[in-house]
């Protein structure tokens, strides 16, 4: 991989080739964490796409940029955070069948060993009714492997707000666990 401090300077310079190698290594992820907060492929489309633009006219205007990976995973959240607050009520919920393949990354994470694919989707049916707040700290904690310091810094909280929201978020998705289990005894 290429040096992002020289393919930045290569972008200033117009080399549209050193965009491509700058951002394509970070697309999958950036769509999968759009497509996770928006539950929408033409939304999470849109978004990347209007990142991209946004980061292309920020490099053009000198804009400092040290850690290109972090910054651009932040301008991805916030756009798609901006999204769903403006699209107002959330949509239909997307088929939990849909949303699957976009969250796995290239490699099996650690819950994924420990829940079978029907408790899965039973999960991620409850983490995408969660409230947007919750929902975004917890796919970036538990799907995206970032740590708490991590999403404070993207999200531009306080680390205690991100603890607060997971634990919030964790209290929320064993209530619905336990209200099911409540009435299948019935």
């Amino acid at each position: 991989m290429h040096d992002e401090q020289h393919l930045l300077l290569q972008c200033r310079q117009g080399n549209k080739d050193a965009f491509y190698l700058l951002v394509s290594p970070y697309l999958a992820r950036a769509y999968r964490l759009a497509f996770t907060i928006l539950r929408s492929h033409y939304d999470a489309e849109d978004v990347v796409q209007n990142s991209l633009l946004e980061v292309y006219h920020a490099i053009n205007e000198n804009k400092e940029i040290r850690h290109f990976a972090p910054w651009f995973y932040r301008l991805v959240t916030h756009r798609a955070i901006d999204l769903a607050r403006k699209i107002g009520k959330e949509r239909q919920y997307a088929e939990i069948s849909d949303v699957l393949p976009f969250l796995s990354n290239s490699h099996r994470l650690p819950i994924d060993e420990v829940i079978n694919k029907e408790e899965k989707q039973e999960l991620l049916a409850h983490i995408l009714k969660l409230d947007i707040k919750y929902r975004v700290i917890l796919v970036l904690y538990y799907y995206q492997n970032m740590k708490i310091s991590e999403i404070a810094e993207l999200l531009q909280i306080k680390e205690g707000t991100v603890k607060s929201r997971l634990f919030q978020a964790r209290n929320l998705l064993y209530q619905y666990f336990q209200k099911e289990r409540k009435e299948e005894l019935r």
